[in-house]
């Protein structure tokens, strides 16, 4: 295989991430997915040995995407601003991938095991490095507040968890359509849901929400924009 070609398992996986998107979990089926890509049915269990395998290689690749588009986030000398930026990216990103985040997360029956761990016991979050690297990207970017002194000496690892969970949850609703389709959760309920817990963990609040502000700012949005 050439430089910057796709395998054969690769396409496999993208084509079913495609497949995903468009017509949810049920669209992923070895028929479709083969004909997607231009292979045989049998293509799916030689590259796979079942579809059970085929997931899991779905959600690899959804974390490493996530990962990459959250890391991505140019880092500034204001690293709570960085932080909000990488939220804001956090949520860009499960917005436009909804179907994958929600395989990614467990929201699924496809996937036959469990990927996810006790993070307040073991201090890591999933059984698949590439799940944890995805939040190792969260815990490095709060270390980073916490080594400017603008929040408390707290454990990354936890804080880390309220600021998954905060976002996690929010996502979920606004994927849902909870919050209508004008984007009024972003500006009312997500933007001050970060300060809350940024604030929480130590951080003033005037220092908070000016680093909101020029998150905000990085990402070419207004206070109260969509």
């Amino acid at each position: 295989m050439r430089s910057g070609e796709t395998s054969p398992r690769q396409g496999l996986v993208e084509a079913a991430i495609r497949l995903l998107e468009t017509g949810g979990p049920a669209a992923i089926q070895a028929r479709r997915l083969a004909a997607e890509i231009g292979m045989s049915t049998m293509a799916v269990y030689t590259h796979f040995g079942g579809m059970s395998e085929l997931f899991e290689a779905i959600v690899r690749e959804g974390f490493l995407r996530f990962a990459a588009h959250v890391e991505a986030v140019t880092e500034t000398q204001d690293a709570m601003a960085d932080f909000f930026a990488k939220g804001i990216a956090y949520r860009d990103w499960a917005l436009q991938n909804s179907q994958l985040y929600r395989l990614m997360f467990g929201l699924t029956t496809l996937l036959p095991t469990r990927l996810e761990q006790d993070m307040t016991v073991a201090g890591t979050i999933s059984t698949l490095p590439e799940g944890q690297a995805a939040f190792d990207v969260m815990v490095h970017a709060l270390d980073r507040v916490k080594a400017s002194g603008q929040i408390d000496p707290v454990d990354p690892v936890l804080a880390a968890g309220q600021f998954l969970s905060a976002t996690h949850g929010y996502v979920l609703l606004e994927i849902a359509g909870y919050f209508g389709p004008e984007g009024n959760g972003f500006a009312w309920i997500f933007g001050p849901l970060g300060l809350s817990v940024m604030v929480g963990l130590g951080a003033r609040r005037v220092d908070a929400e000016r680093s909101a502000v020029a998150a905000l700012a990085a990402f070419g949005i207004g206070e109260r924009d969509p």
